[in-house]
């Protein structure tokens, strides 16, 4: 695969849209796993430091509605 920056060769993908990046271009930001509610009513989530980002999409804060998917 090739860099979706440069078209050299890539060494990762990245973990929110699965566009290829090469190390130069590569760039971090943290993954959510996993979330769940403590006993104590208490929500937590399972966070992954460093997840390899493209730098180009834009994942979203807020759930998105999906229309049409009957």
């Amino acid at each position: 695969m090739e860099c979706w920056h440069c078209e050299r060769t890539a060494h990762a993908t990245c973990r929110f849209c699965g566009r290829a990046v090469c190390k130069r271009h590569t760039k971090e930001m943290p993954y959510l796993i996993h979330t769940y509610r403590t006993s104590r009513g208490e929500y937590k989530a399972i966070v992954v430091a460093g997840a390899v980002y493209c730098g180009v999409c834009q994942p979203q804060q807020d759930p998105i509605t999906l229309k049409n998917m009957e």
